[in-house]
């Protein structure tokens, strides 16, 4: 039976403690990789923390940061129509082919029945 969702964060929050002291074993842990000690470092720092805001950087031109990352989204959207789009005219393409193959078929039994008929 699918737990709600308070249960499975109430669950997940009281394993905590274990979480951080496996993130602090692995950032300790001469073993380990520099990208594990580093993301485990990060994972510590952003619980404790937060994670750092972005600040919005003007350009040498004067334009902020922020038109491009709202460009970008745009982008994002028109890239995920395009696809959307694609994919339909796809279903579109294999619908028309197999009509053409039932269409054809169809038509050779007819055919067959037609000069069956006329001997």
């Amino acid at each position: 039976m699918p737990k709600s969702l308070t249960e499975i964060r109430s669950l997940a929050r009281s394993h905590t403690r274990t979480a951080i002291n496996v993130l602090v074993g692995i950032m300790r842990s001469k073993d380990a990789t520099a990208a594990a000690r580093v993301s485990a470092a990060n994972a510590i720092l952003d619980r404790g923390w937060g994670k750092v805001t972005q600040g919005i950087e003007i350009g040498d031109d004067g334009a902020l940061e922020l038109i491009h990352r709202i460009e970008l989204r745009a982008d994002f959207q028109h890239l995920r129509r395009w696809r959307k789009s694609v994919e339909q005219a796809q279903s579109y393409t294999f619908k028309a082919v197999i009509t053409i193959i039932v269409t054809g078929f169809v038509g050779a039994v007819w055919l067959g029945i037609k000069v069956m008929l006329e001997k």
